[in-house]
């Protein structure tokens, strides 16, 4: 089977650059992580693992040898990767930001919002895993922040899209998640409240609004619709099942 891929047709109309979230199709797994879970230390099988994982590989034409992964810790820490990552899982960061088309990116989830970066000026590319903690210590900013110093990217040239992720339909947060965001300047845009120190979050929305408020323009930011718990047939979420298998964010730059 070829796994079930929803490309980014925004980045990959801007330039030389492969770009896709996984659904839950295409893959081997059984039982709770049907079909195509992409996520290690989920209590799936390992060897139905490394197949998803070759499926994906060879439908992004490259190679398992090639993938760069963060460790995702829910924090704001985005490394440089190149060849010598190869293989490899950052540990501590949350994001991974490479130039060398010898690589390509990866992020994992199963509710949190995935974000996929391109700078065709360099070229260069970042996978971002963006959950309520990772958004509240700023990783988005912090890897364009990254981007800049490392590569001299100008936001404004920037082209970013945000993957499926739990909708503000479903993602109650309580108080001390509120407490973590409620003074960042799109929480009035992203959260509603829904009862007594509770709150509907909606991630994607307010991923955007940070997006723009970095300096990047709206006609070059996509946003998938689609929320991971609601769409049980599309998409593995957390919340809804607990036990349950993870989607990838992928993304590499073509030689």
């Amino acid at each position: 089977m070829t796994p079930g891929l929803l490309a980014s047709r925004l980045l990959e109309a801007a330039g030389h650059v492969r770009a896709a979230f996984t659904t839950r199709h295409g893959g081997c797994s059984r039982g709770p992580y049907e079909s195509l879970n992409l996520g290690h230390g989920v209590g799936d099988a390992p060897a139905a693992v490394a197949e998803n994982r070759r499926r994906l590989a060879g439908a992004l034409d490259t190679s398992l040898e090639r993938l760069v992964e963060a460790e995702q810790v829910h924090g704001s820490a985005a490394a440089v990767v190149g060849p010598h990552a190869a293989g490899s899982v950052v540990p501590g960061v949350d994001a991974v930001v490479t130039r060398s088309p010898d690589v390509w990116l990866a992020v994992y989830s199963a509710d949190c919002a995935p974000v996929l970066v391109y700078d065709p000026a360099v070229p260069a590319v970042a996978a971002i895993h963006a959950g309520w903690r990772g958004m509240a210590a700023g990783i988005v900013p912090e890897t364009l922040r990254l981007m800049r110093e490392v590569f001299g990217t100008r936001p404004g040239r920037l082209w970013a899209a945000v993957g499926p992720a739990i909708g503000g339909c479903c993602y109650e947060v309580d108080a001390p998640v509120a407490r973590a965001m409620e003074r960042a300047p799109w929480w009035p845009e992203a959260a509603r409240p829904t009862g007594p120190d509770a709150w509907h979050l909606d991630l994607r929305q307010a991923l955007r609004l940070q997006l723009l408020a970095a300096g990047m323009a709206l006609s070059q930011i996509e946003v998938f619709s689609g929320c991971t718990k609601c769409r049980a047939d599309l998409f593995f979420s957390y919340r809804r099942d607990h036990l349950t298998g993870r989607m990838a964010a992928c993304i590499r730059l073509c030689e």
